[in-house]
C-alpha cells in the first residue's frame, strides 16, 4: 500500500511538469473551487454549512493563512496558533511536529498521547503539522462551533491543506537555522486540462527541526492532489499523502520546590536505545454537486493508515530519597509495531428556501469515523536505565534490552466507533440571523488492555445563535453551545470512562474598520466541562484514570488584523482566561494548568518599498500553573521577534524572496508548557536562533 502510493506521486510528476508548455498562461484561466480549498470564509463555512463572512458568523472563528505564517517565519502549530486569540501550548511527546494546544482553557487531554486536529474537515489523531502542505489555519472557539464535526469542549483546530488550482504555478524553498534546523520543499500546481477543468498539485518537503535540545526530529513528506471541476455545477478532488517522521520523544526538564530546575534549558535526561518513527499514508476523496439551484450534495472519504515504533527514556516518579538531590529513576518504554488506523466518511445535504417570506438555510449532515489503535508495550527490565542526577549528569549509561525480542509484551488496545447525524437551520430575517441546531453522536468505545469494558453512548447536543446587524461593518451576537467527546481512557477497573461534556454561553462583537481593510473581534464567554478525567491517586500506574468532576473557564477575547495603513500591517490576538476545577475530589478550586490568566501577541509588518519588509512580534503570557495540584509555577515572559524580508519580482510573474528571521531576540529564558498531570516532564524554550529562507516562485 505505501510503496504503491509512493510510485503513483512519482510517476505522476513528469505529467504535471510537461504540462506547462500545453497549457494556457495562468491570467487566461479561471479559478477552480475544490472542497477543502481554503478563503476569506473557509472557517466560516465549517461553522455554519454555507458560505458566509466571518463578520456575519454567529461563532469565534480564526483564520491564519499561509501568507502571514511565511511572514512571520512560523515552522510549528505551537505557533501558529499564538495570532488565536485563547490558545495556548500544552506538552506532547510525538516529536515537534505533532504538538497539543489548549482552546478557551479547556484541555484536550484524553490518556491516550493523542491531539485531536482536523485536516480539511475530517478529525484525526496525531496528524503531523507539516507547514509545506498548509493553506491556513482555522480555529473555532467553543464546543460545537464546527457544523457536522464532533468538535472537542474548547474548539475546532482545522489544518487546511494545499489543493490543486486551475492555473500553473510553482515554488522551491530552501532555509537553513541554527541547532541544524532546514527544510527543502517544491510546490507545483499545473493545468492537465482548462476545457475540461483539470488540475493537479504536487508538494513534496524534507524537513529538520532544531536539535538545540540534542533530539532528532526529521520529516519527509509528499502530497499528490488532482480536483476536477464543471463550472459550480460540481467539484472533485481526490489526494495522497505520505510522510516519515524520524525524531526522539523529548520529556524536557523536572520541577523541584515549585519552580522547574535550575539548569541549562538545552539540558537532556532520556537517552533512548532508538530512534522513534512514525509512517503517515493517507488517502481522501471528496466533491460536491448541485441537485438544482438551491440544493448541494458534498461528501467526503479519509483513510489514515499510521505505523510507529515509540522508543522512550523518562524520569519516572518523585525524587529518590537516601540520593544526592536531583537524583531521578529513569524508565525506558518501548512500543514496537505500533498500528492506528482511522477511516472517516461524511455527507452533508445543504438546500436554501423561502417559506412564508422567510429565507431559511438547512443543513443536514451525517457522518461516520472508526479509529482503531494496536499498541505492543515491551517490558523493559529497570536495569538498563540507571538513575541519573539532573544537576550532575552521568551519560551513556542507558543500555539495550538483552533478548530484546524475547521480552514480555503487554498490549493496548483503541476501538472507537462513532455515528453522527447534525441538523441545522439558518433563518435570515432582514438584519438578524438565527441559527439552531442540533447533532446526535452515538458512540462505542473501548481504550486499554483486551479484557477493558466497552462504553456505549447516545448524546444529544443542541446549539442557538443569535446574529443582529448594526450597520454595513458591524455585527453583535450571542450563541450557546454543547459538545461532546470521547475519554479514550480506562479505570483502575479496567472499565473506559463515559465522553466529557461541555456547554458554553458567548456574546461578541464583529466589526470592520478603515472600509474593510481591518478586522475585530471582542468575544466575552463562559464554558463548562463535566466528565473530566484524572489520574486515579490510587494506583502506582500512571495510565489508571477516573473521572474528576468538572472545570469551568470563562474570559475576554480579543482580535485585530488587516492594514492600518498601505504599508504598515498588524495582527493582534489578547485572551483573559479564568480556568479553574469545580468538583473534584483532589484538585477542587484550583487553577487548570498550562493556562495563562493573560497572553498577547502583537505583530506588525512595515512595507519600506522596492521589496523590502520588517516584521516584529511581541508574545507575552503571565504565569501558569505545571500541574492540577498547583504546585509548581512557570513564570510569565515575553519573547521578541524580528523577521527581514526582500523579494525581487523577475520576468514572467516570477519572484525571488530571501528572509532573515531572529526568534527570541533577547534571548530570554522561559517554558512553553507541562504535562498536565505532573511538574516532572516540563518543555523550555528555544533561546535566541536564526534561520534564513530562500523561496522561487514561478
Amino acid at each position: 500500500m505505501q510503496k504503491t502510493q509512493l510510485a503513483l506521486i512519482l510517476a505522476a510528476l513528469p505529467t504535471l511538469v510537461a504540462a506547462q508548455a500545453s497549457e494556457p498562461s495562468p491570467s487566461t484561466l479561471p479559478p477552480v473551487r475544490v472542497t477543502g480549498t481554503s478563503d476569506n470564509t473557509s472557517a466560516s463555512s465549517l461553522a455554519l454549512g454555507t458560505t458566509a463572512t466571518p463578520l456575519e458568523t454567529p461563532f469565534s472563528i480564526s483564520r491564519v493563512p499561509a501568507d502571514l505564517l511565511r511572514d512571520q517565519a512560523v515552522t510549528s502549530l505551537q505557533d501558529a496558533l499564538r495570532n488565536v486569540p485563547g490558545a495556548q501550548a500544552d506538552s506532547g511527546f510525538n516529536g515537534s511536529h505533532t504538538q497539543f494546544f489548549i482552546l478557551r482553557g479547556a484541555v484536550t487531554d484524553n490518556g491516550t498521547g493523542s491531539n485531536r486536529v482536523l485536516r480539511d474537515g475530517v478529525r484525526l489523531s496525531n496528524y503531523p503539522y507539516t507547514p509545506a502542505f498548509v493553506e491556513s489555519v482555522d480555529v473555532l472557539r467553543g464546543p460545537g462551533a464546527a457544523v457536522g464535526v464532533r468538535s472537542e469542549p474548547g474548539g475546532t483546530v482545522n489544518i487546511v491543506t494545499k489543493q490543486p488550482q486551475l492555473k500553473n504555478f510553482g515554488s522551491v524553498v530552501a532555509s537553513g537555522g541554527t541547532a541544524n534546523a532546514r527544510e527543502l520543499a517544491l510546490d507545483l500546481n499545473r493545468v492537465l486540462s482548462a476545457d475540461n477543468e483539470l488540475a493537479a498539485r504536487i508538494t513534496a518537503t524534507r524537513s529538520q527541526t532544531s536539535e538545540w535540545r540534542h533530539v532528532p526530529d526529521r520529516l519527509d513528506g509528499v502530497k499528490l492532489g488532482l480536483a476536477k471541476s464543471g463550472g459550480s455545477r460540481y467539484h472533485l478532488r481526490a489526494s495522497i499523502e505520505a510522510t516519515n517522521q524520524t525524531y526522539q520523544p523529548d520529556y524536557g526538564l523536572p520541577s523541584l520546590d515549585g519552580r522547574p530546575v535550575a539548569v541549562p534549558l538545552d539540558r537532556q535526561f532520556g537517552e533512548p536505545f532508538g530512534d522513534s518513527t512514525t509512517r503517515n499514508r493517507l488517502v481522501d476523496v471528496a466533491g460536491d454537486v448541485a441537485l438544482d439551484d438551491a440544493t448541494r450534495l458534498a461528501g467526503q472519504v479519509t483513510h489514515l493508515e499510521a505505523d510507529s515504533t515509540s522508543i522512550k527514556n523518562l524520569l519516572n516518579g518523585s525524587p529518590l530519597a537516601n540520593q544526592p538531590p536531583g537524583t531521578w529513576a529513569r524508565v525506558s518504554a518501548w512500543e514496537p509495531g505500533t498500528t492506528r488506523r482511522i477511516d472517516s466518511a461524511t455527507a452533508s445535504l445543504k438546500r436554501q428556501q423561502t417559506l412564508a417570506g422567510v429565507r431559511h438555510q438547512f443543513y443536514f449532515g451525517l457522518d461516520y469515523y472508526e479509529e482503531s489503535l494496536h499498541q505492543p508495550n515491551r517490558s523493559v527490565p529497570a536495569a538498563t536505565s540507571p538513575n541519573i542526577n539532573v544537576f550532575n549528569p552521568v551519560y551513556g549509561r542507558v543500555t539495550v534490552p538483552a533478548n530484546h525480542d524475547s521480552l514480555p509484551v503487554s498490549l493496548t488496545t483503541q476501538n472507537l466507533y462513532a455515528f453522527g447525524a447534525s441538523l441545522q437551520d439558518q433563518v435570515d430575517l432582514g438584519d438578524w440571523t438565527l441559527v439552531a441546531g442540533a447533532r446526535l453522536d452515538r458512540q462505542n468505545f473501548r481504550y486499554g488492555a483486551a479484557a477493558v469494558t466497552a462504553v456505549h453512548e447516545s448524546r444529544w447536543s443542541p446549539k442557538f445563535a443569535v446574529l443582529r446587524r448594526l450597520g454595513t461593518a458591524d455585527t453583535v451576537y450571542a450563541n450557546v453551545s454543547t459538545g461532546t467527546a470521547p475519554n479514550q481512557v480506562a479505570s483502575s477497573t479496567n472499565q473506559s470512562l463515559p465522553s466529557r461534556r461541555s456547554a458554553q454561553a458567548e456574546l461578541g462583537w464583529k466589526a470592520q474598520w478603515l472600509g474593510g481593510r481591518l478586522n475585530s473581534d471582542l468575544a466575552v464567554f463562559r464554558l463548562k466541562q463535566t466528565n473530566m478525567i484524572s489520574s486515579d491517586l490510587s494506583t502506582a500506574n500512571n495510565f489508571d484514570f477516573n473521572l474528576a468532576g468538572e472545570a469551568r473557564s470563562q474570559g475576554i477575547e480579543a482580535s485585530l488584523s488587516g492594514q492600518l495603513t498601505d504599508r504598515l500591517s498588524a495582527n493582534l490576538s489578547y485572551a483573559y482566561t479564568d480556568a479553574t476545577y469545580g468538583y473534584n475530589a483532589v484538585y477542587g478550586g484550583k487553577q487548570v494548568p498550562n493556562v495563562a490568566k493573560h497572553a498577547l501577541t502583537v505583530w506588525g509588518q512595515f512595507d519600506w518599498g522596492q521589496g523590502w519588509k520588517t516584521g516584529a512580534n511581541l508574545a507575552v503570557q503571565s504565569r501558569r500553573f505545571a500541574e492540577e495540584a498547583n504546585l509548581t509555577v512557570l513564570p510569565g515572559y515575553a519573547r521578541m521577534d524580528l523577521v527581514q524580508s526582500w523579494t525581487a519580482k523577475l520576468d514572467g510573474g516570477q519572484a525571488l524572496e530571501l528572509q532573515l528571521a531572529v526568534r527570541n531576540v533577547f534571548d530570554k529564558g522561559y517554558y512553553v508548557s507541562s504535562h498536565l498531570h505532573t511538574a516532572r516532564w516540563v518543555t523550555p524554550a528555544q533561546g535566541r536562533y536564526v534561520s534564513a529562507t530562500a523561496r522561487y516562485q514561478f
